[in-house]
């Protein structure tokens, strides 16, 4: 009898560890998509999942040339940001920035096309809600009506050699890298900085 009441109790416990077990498993299984970008997954309340911003990156590509000793890379950004419409319609801003620090065209500067004919010089715009190169339309996701903003853009860098041999030289270097990133962080501005969604997306460099 002591045997089987010893049995029995072992039994017992190892259900109950097991049951804890996948309670805690269930708990610490936050929904990616319901995150930040913090190594602490955080779910998201539904305020802030109603100005969640989602992305759609197509290939990014660098156009490479070199005139003269002055090496030119011409980045296509095309980007697609996804937002709830009464997200959209309640926010203030909503926020794109790009960040080149993963890359070799972080060493150089450039310039964007700004309204009557101008240039702006190693800055860009981050407004989606009021930059003249987006494209808002509404399309469907997943069944849901999402608001879509389409962002295209020309930045172009550039680099003045000493030679045009060392200006082919660094074109060749960028032909040959495979692991440049472009990094993209969005989110929405209301009152508050909502929490931001960050995508990487490589960069091709091509002639």
């Amino acid at each position: 009898m002591k045997n089987t009441y010893i049995a029995k109790t072992i039994i017992l416990s190892a259900v109950v560890l097991l049951g804890l077990s996948s309670c805690q498993k269930e708990n610490l299984s936050p929904n990616k998509e319901n995150t930040t970008n913090s190594s602490n997954a955080i779910k998201l309340s539904d305020d802030e999942l109603l100005r969640k911003v989602s992305f759609d990156l197509p290939a990014q590509i660098v156009k490479t040339s070199v005139q003269d000793s002055t090496l030119k890379m011409d980045y296509t950004e095309d980007i697609s940001t996804f937002l709830d419409p009464n997200g959209f319609d309640l926010s203030f801003s909503i926020r794109l920035n790009e960040y080149f620090t993963a890359s070799a065209l972080a060493g150089f500067n450039y310039t964007l096309p700004a309204p009557n004919n101008t240039y702006t010089y190693n800055w860009a715009g981050n407004d989606l809600k009021v930059l003249n190169e987006v494209t808002k339309s509404t399309v469907n996701v997943g069944g849901k009506n999402m608001v879509k903003l389409h962002l295209v853009r020309y930045f172009t860098f550039t680099k003045t050699y000493p030679t045009a041999q060392q200006a082919i030289n660094q074109q060749n270097i960028l032909l040959n890298t495979k692991t440049d990133v472009v990094k993209f962080t969005g989110f929405v501005v209301f009152g508050k900085e909502y929490p931001s969604t960050t995508m990487s997306a490589l960069l091709t460099y091509t002639k």
